[in-house]
């Protein structure tokens, strides 16, 4: 039997002991766009020079607008649709926006939607200007739908949904551009997930050196939970998919909710929103990048009331720092919140409200990650615009360095009687589980992958990796509980 107050010791006692080292110093909330310009569904890449790059959709007359910011505004917004081609967009969907460097892709679906195609357009000046669009999807009669896009080395990936016309049999395909195209989409639902994808859910597409993931939700036999594909060759095949999401969330209606996820190393880390079980709740996972082997996974703000309906999750990271956004609802008042953690998923803040105005409704959120500082940005309602705020890890000495090296996982938590290791890089000496005194518990052997904790009472306690000499090469929590 699990036990609550355990849980809550175990929230607090981690919050506890991060809050003494790291801490988050708000900027204050600026406007990107322009009255008139539209505020849908914004999404955020960093330029070379770490500046939010934000792009966002306006539905009459159609059309995607890039703004980029210099840590006091934002430039003028640029409409990067070129004059005849206008993109779909709405709340719960619309374009996308990648970066390597001062390179930034954007992707979008041309209206309309039956017989246009995907586009890419592309800026090599940080997002200031923007050249021609460049056609994503071949010429072979299917219908095109939501597309993302992630960048590696050689260029852009775009994930996007296939119909046959009419919109039926909806899959998920990848493409990827080799030299100055797109090479054919290569199928990554239906060889893996049963049934039809959910024909109103969009994907993503992450990329990370030669690997890709494509993160989508299924709808076989109405069970719309969220699979993944994954690529070691930056896209060119998908060998491996895997269902990603325990929640067997059974639904006869479409949610029009995606995941989201980025790659860090060897392990993916996603969000997603789930009703399976008290409501629309935002849920977070791991897995191996290479195999989809699935780690921990869990409610990124457990014990919240069924009523609270959280939705459109979006995550961004280096190692084990993370921040996720979404939006949330409790009757007609609708804002953004945020939970950041330097320890991975178990070290979840309690979240923060990121709209400083209380009032009108906040939507659509979207987040990035870089050099100890996340960026936000989202749709603010009643002013008709995309507000924009940073997010500065402090107190927080050599935290780049420390993060890359401490990919310490250890699973399930709460625990009973077994726990599993993943060390990462880290080459420890030493191996120890201590409780809240210092003193130790176990004293186990330091290439240990499976831990028998059966001899430790129900409790908090902390499993330590010491290096030659003694010193702390990284320190998770864990709770014992039966």
């Amino acid at each position: 039997m699990r036990h609550p107050l355990l849980l809550v010791l175990f929230v607090l006692f981690s919050l506890a002991l991060r809050s003494q080292s790291t801490a988050v110093n708000w900027s204050e909330a600026m406007d990107v766009g322009q009255s008139g310009l539209g505020y849908l569904r914004p999404r955020i890449a960093l330029n070379g020079e770490d500046n939010p790059v934000v792009i966002w959709g306006r539905s009459s007359p159609a059309a995607n607008f890039v703004s980029v910011g210099n840590g006091g505004s934002f430039s003028s917004p640029v409409e990067i649709n070129p004059a005849g081609i206008q993109p779909s967009v709405a709340d719960w969907m619309g374009s996308g926006i990648a970066a390597n460097g001062n390179t930034i892709w954007s992707v979008f679906k041309a209206l309309p939607e039956e017989v246009s195609p995907c586009y890419v357009v592309r800026s090599d000046d940080g997002g200031y200007t923007w050249g021609d669009t460049m056609r994503v999807d071949p010429f072979d009669g299917l219908v095109s739908r939501f597309p993302s896009i992630a960048v590696n080395a050689n260029g852009p990936v775009v994930q996007y949904m296939q119909f046959t016309s009419g919109y039926l049999e909806p899959r998920q395909v990848v493409a990827r551009m080799t030299g100055s195209e797109f090479m054919a989409p290569v199928q990554v639902s239906a060889p893996f997930s049963t049934g039809e994808v959910c024909d109103c859910c969009m994907g993503q597409i992450v990329a990370a050196g030669e690997n890709a993931i494509a993160l989508y939700r299924n709808a076989g036999s109405n069970i719309r939970v969220i699979w993944g594909s994954s690529s070691t060759d930056e896209g060119a095949s998908f060998p491996t998919g895997a269902l990603l999401d325990p929640t067997d969330w059974n639904l006869s209606a479409c949610p029009s909710s995606g995941p989201a996820g980025f790659i860090d190393g060897d392990s993916l880390r996603y969000v997603w929103m789930s009703g399976a079980t008290n409501g629309n709740k935002v849920y977070f996972g791991s897995a191996v990048a290479n195999d989809l082997a699935t780690g921990s996974s869990g409610l990124v703000h457990p014990d919240q009331a069924q009523g609270l309906q959280q939705n459109f999750p979006r995550i961004a990271g280096h190692a084990d720092t993370i921040g996720v956004v979404w939006q949330q609802s409790f009757g007609s008042q609708t804002e953004v919140l945020f939970s950041w953690s330097i320890s991975g998923f178990q070290g979840l803040s309690i979240p923060d409200t990121v709209n400083s105005t209380l009032i009108g409704g906040q939507k659509t959120p979207d987040i990035a990650f870089s050099n100890g500082a996340f960026h936000i940005v989202w749709s603010e309602v009643s002013a008709g615009t995309v507000r924009y705020r940073k997010a500065t890890l402090i107190n927080a000495t050599g935290f780049e360095e420390a993060a890359s090296r401490n990919t310490f996982e250890v699973w399930p938590v709460p625990a009973d009687d077994r726990l599993t290791l993943r060390m990462g890089t880290l080459s420890p000496s030493v191996l120890r589980i201590v409780d809240l005194a210092g003193r130790i518990s176990l004293e186990l052997p330091n290439n240990a992958t499976s831990l028998d904790v059966s001899s430790l009472s129900s409790g908090l306690y902390r499993l330590i990796a010491l290096g030659e000499n003694a010193n702390v090469l990284s320190s998770v929590p864990l709770i014992i509980a039966r």
